[in-house]
């Protein structure tokens, strides 16, 4: 994609993120300010014109970063844009794949379970401190960590299962490879722009085959999230994986 289409964008992105962060701004002062003061129709007015500003921005920042990711996708399957190498994974292996993923993460939403229980009954035992007797508090706490371990465990596997219904309908998986980004199966992830890093790439040995893991951390403002996907390496395709990996810890 040309530069100046990406600066175009950056541009765009910020100035809605202001606009967004302006409007979110508003609406906290305003709710500030009615507690303190009571309700007023100006306060009211200058509420509901700050959270049609965030609302504004939130929408103008999702429709141009789906209309950006749509244009790079186009690009790179038309060849109008460079791309270090491309993979076609078999009907075979994909199935294999995505069959051998799902019962994966179907095992370990248990940890999402007890990890959910753990936090929810942490904080539940501080709710019920002091408002019951010892054997009730202990009692409530045990049944809520219940509650949210199924919850938690239920979560992780809806998710799971819908990450599955729709791999299981893509019959020929694809991979580009690009110096700043990978388009797997029409998916753009972004390795090296706009807030995105990729933190490390490596070749591992998962579900009977090799695969390719990488993590992906992207910055807003001050907050952080990370991201890891993997990606089975077709056959005959080993060195190929090395050369990438190479070039993609060279980034990171």
């Amino acid at each position: 994609m040309k530069s100046e289409v990406k600066s175009r964008f950056t541009l765009l992105i910020a100035g809605f993120t202001l606009l967004l962060i302006a409007g979110l701004s508003v609406c906290i002062i305003m709710l500030i300010v009615i507690s303190t003061k009571g309700f007023s129709l100006e306060y009211v007015i200058l509420f509901l014109s700050g959270l049609v500003t965030v609302s504004f921005g939130l929408v103008a920042i999702i429709k141009k970063s789906k209309a950006y990711t749509k244009n790079r996708v186009e690009e790179v399957m038309s060849g109008d844009e460079a791309f270090l190498t491309k993979w076609e994974i078999d009907s075979k292996q994909w199935a294999h794949f995505v069959h051998a993923k799902y019962q994966f993460e179907v095992k370990e939403s248990l940890g999402y379970g007890w990890a959910t229980a753990g936090l929810m009954g942490l904080a539940s035992g501080f709710v019920f401190w002091g408002k019951f007797d010892l054997v009730e508090t202990v009692i409530y706490t045990l049944l809520t960590s219940i509650a949210f371990f199924f919850v938690g465990k239920q979560g992780a596997i809806v998710k799971a299962r819908s990450e599955f219904k729709r791999c299981s309908q893509i019959e020929m998986s694809d991979v580009h490879f690009g110096k700043s980004s990978i388009i797997f199966n029409s998916k753009l992830i972004l390795v090296d722009e706009f807030g995105h890093r990729l933190k490390h790439f490596s070749i591992q040995d998962r579900f009977n085959m090799k695969v390719v893991e990488f993590a992906v951390e992207s910055v807003l403002g001050n907050r952080k999230s990370t991201r890891n996907y993997i990606i089975p390496v077709p056959e005959g395709k080993i060195e190929e994986a090395q050369k990438l990996s190479s070039y993609y810890n060279g980034i990171a």
